[in-house]
């Protein structure tokens, strides 16, 4: 049985501008994702765009989300390659100059630049 989805445009206005997103939900407008990338709506998004969410579960939603990812985001850098390591390191020296100590706040991997 496939669940039902129900999309919809909404839109924000600020500083004179006006922003359409498109979002979908899939368990009667508990919880919204965006159509372009399929993340969860941020809170505070759909109290700018009107979107009819319930708080409670669209922040647990959210929360979930955002655990997985980390989750997956501190297994790759365990695995990550000396290679890998001195492309970011590169990356760094380049944003920050040299000498600089760097901190992952996600994995608290440090390193210099």
């Amino acid at each position: 049985m496939t669940a039902y989805k129900e999309t919809r445009t909404f839109t924000h206005t600020e500083y004179g501008m006006t922003f359409t997103a498109d979002a979908y939900t899939t368990d009667g407008g508990r919880v919204w994702r965006w159509a372009e990338n399929n993340a969860v709506c941020p809170l505070d998004a759909c109290r700018d765009y009107g979107i009819p969410c319930d708080v409670a579960a669209q922040g647990a939603a959210r929360a979930a989300e955002l655990d997985d990812f980390i989750k997956a985001y501190r297994q790759r850098e365990a695995e990550a390659t000396p290679a890998d390591m001195a492309e970011r390191v590169a990356s760094a020296r380049a944003a920050h100059g040299p000498g600089i100590v760097v901190v992952d706040v996600l994995t608290g991997r440090k390193f210099i630049t």
